[in-house]
């Protein structure tokens, strides 16, 4: 009797619908740049892929990737959100493990750790994980207490075009920054607005985020440098290109300090200088490597940065030449696909 063929699939929270489509087109990041690319990555090179969160019963996949679990919100809005996804997923990773198949947890924090009801559901599926994904070595560093099996640190590719950073813009006059993120990201901006920024604070700020935090950003406006303009937009991928074209420079503030922020990758940090903009941004551990290309907040260069951005225009072409060497959709793909291909032929896992 001919052998099945061997499949993989992801478990993936707050999905709307089972289609490929959606992953590609999401907002979150996480989802669109780390499952998304993997999956594509996997058809592209003739892996067997099930629809997310493979739901039917003739669903039998070898490998499972699970991406972070987030609790239902019970709003109804997406799949499983009703107070019954912890028990799909729980028996789904229970048959995984009757079946001696294949856990692999995509793990962008360090959830066993966690003193939640989140830890909670990554302490009791601990046992029937075979490896974790992780986004950085700084990960890998922050779980060495937790977990000494199988790990592999696969970062967010680079998924724009890249822009000359020479090309023609508006004058310092309209002095533009752009910002974009996860709204989660959004205390940040609003502090640096209230403190750093006004020692040098550019003539329009623009903002790109997720559910339109309006009221949010009306209230940090009012700590905000005075006369300084703000648009606040939806992010999308055409909607960021279009500003970074019309912008001198991005913004990242964060806190290098916060647990929250300890092994994030440097996806938001190469995204901006693919973009072909300097960039000031919080040293965080992942964004090290790329020191010669960013202003750090809150130095003289962040200063002398915002005052002039094309001083960091040639480090931001050097900087590019590097990003695409490295941190491609097709060289980040190659490497999920080849986690696949291991787990997927590796008869002792």
């Amino acid at each position: 009797m001919q052998a099945l063929e061997k499949s993989i699939a992801w478990l993936i929270s707050n999905l709307r619908t089972n289609d490929f489509a959606e992953l590609f087109n999401t907002q979150l990041a996480s989802t669109r740049m780390r499952a998304g690319v993997c999956i594509s990555g996997c058809r592209n090179n003739g892996i067997s892929v099930l629809p997310p969160n493979y739901r039917e019963a003739s669903h039998d996949p070898d490998v499972v990737f699970m991406a972070k679990f987030v609790p239902d919100s019970n709003t109804g809005q997406f799949l499983d959100d009703s107070g019954v996804r912890r028990g799909v997923w729980l028996e789904k990773i229970d048959r995984l493990k009757s079946k001696n198949k294949i856990l692999l947890l995509d793990y962008t924090d360090n959830h066993f750790s966690k003193d939640n009801i989140v830890g909670e559901f990554y302490r009791e599926i601990k046992s029937s994980v075979s490896g974790l994904i992780l986004p950085s070595e700084k990960m890998k560093d922050n779980i060495r207490g937790e977990w000494a099996g199988f790990t592999k640190v696969i970062s967010e590719p680079v998924e724009v075009d890249f822009i000359d950073p020479d090309r023609p813009k508006t004058d310092y006059n309209d002095m533009t920054a752009l910002w974009f993120g996860h709204n989660s990201n959004l205390p940040y901006l609003l502090n640096y607005m209230a403190t750093s920024m006004h020692k040098c604070p550019p003539k329009r700020l623009v903002i790109l985020t997720n559910n339109m935090p309006t009221e949010v950003v009306k209230e940090g406006a009012k700590m905000a440098p005075k006369g300084m303009k703000i648009n606040l937009g939806e992010w999308s991928k055409d909607a960021m290109r279009k500003a970074a074209k019309a912008s001198h420079y991005a913004l990242i503030p964060s806190n290098k300090d916060d647990p929250r922020k300890s092994g994030v990758s440097p996806g938001r940090l190469l995204t901006s200088l693919a973009l072909g903009l300097p960039v000031i941004a919080e040293p965080l551990h992942s964004y090290l490597p790329f020191k010669d290309f960013f202003a750090f907040t809150d130095s003289e260069n962040a200063e002398e940065l915002a005052e002039n951005p094309s001083v960091y225009h040639g480090r931001v072409k050097e900087a590019q030449r590097k990003i695409q060497q490295r941190f491609t959709i097709e060289a980040i793909e190659k490497e999920w696909v080849n986690v696949a291909s291991k787990f997927l032929h590796c008869s002792e896992l």
